[in-house]
């Protein structure tokens, strides 16, 4: 999860629900993670580390949870990290270390999906968010290269705010012939302000075109929020549930997978 658009957020999400009569349940601790977290250091850094069958050694990735929400992590990463690798089908098509996919994370965070999945696809993979996140995930990007290398996969990392036209296009200018255009965009908790469903939509129609594939990991935390984004993503995707958790202990729901891809026109090549 991160904060990855135009708008000014807060640090944290609030502790309670009170300004929303219509929500379910209480936003999950970033803590709530099947991973393995090393003991603090007297800086409050967080090292956590994900152990993927096909990878010889974990990702490891730092968070910063004092910072702010984009260099916490949430569960929907673990799901996504976890899910994607053996869910072939869900690609658009079957990537191999010769030919590895191309990726666009949206809200990196920590970087924890975009990196994991860039070595157990294999992919060379654009991880995502506001500057102010970048320092973070490049230092976890660095941190991972030499894995990512070895199973032929890449990492590279740019400032994306959501619906800036002028850093969409950025990014598609900036990226090398190795990841664009891309063949996968990928996010994992970032349907949470209302206020940035609107910025998130329209970088979405930015880059999923044609047979580019969005898959996105949810937790639904907020119904008006949820309602509004799902409505106004399916007026212009076609959207399926492809994979759906189970609640974490004391909570309604879990992480779900979705695939988005873009609806056909017809009449139109």
């Amino acid at each position: 999860m991160a904060a990855a658009a135009a708008v000014e957020t807060g640090d944290a999400f609030p502790s309670t629900v009170s300004s929303d009569s219509d929500s379910e349940d209480l936003l999950l601790l970033p803590n709530l993670l099947p991973s393995t977290a090393a003991p603090s250091s007297p800086s409050h850094a967080q090292l956590h580390h994900f152990h993927l069958p096909s990878l010889p050694s974990p990702i490891t990735v730092r968070a910063l949870p004092s910072r702010g929400l984009s260099f916490q992590l949430w569960p929907s990463a673990a799901t996504l990290l976890r899910v994607l690798p053996t869910s072939l089908h869900l690609l658009p098509r079957a990537p191999t270390p010769e030919n590895p996919l191309s990726v666009l994370e949206l809200g990196s965070g920590t970087g924890a999906a975009g990196l994991a999945l860039a070595a157990a696809l294999p992919a060379r993979a654009v991880l995502s968010d506001l500057p102010d996140a970048l320092p973070n995930l490049r230092h976890n990007a660095d941190l991972n290269a030499p894995l990512l290398a070895s199973a032929g996969g890449a990492a590279s990392v740019v400032p994306l705010p959501w619906g800036d036209a002028a850093a969409m296009e950025a990014v598609v200018a900036t990226a090398t012939a190795e990841v664009a255009p891309f063949d996968l965009v990928v996010a994992s908790d970032v349907v949470y302000y209302e206020a940035l469903v609107d910025p998130l939509i329209e970088t979405l129609r930015f880059f999923v075109k044609g047979e580019v594939v969005f898959l996105m990991a949810h937790m639904r935390r907020w119904k008006r929020t949820d309602k509004k984004f799902f409505g106004k993503a399916r007026k212009v995707f076609d959207v399926e549930v492809v994979h759906e958790d189970p609640p974490l202990e004391g909570w309604r729901h879990g992480p779900v997978v979705y695939r988005f891809t873009a609806k056909k026109r017809h009449g139109k090549k």
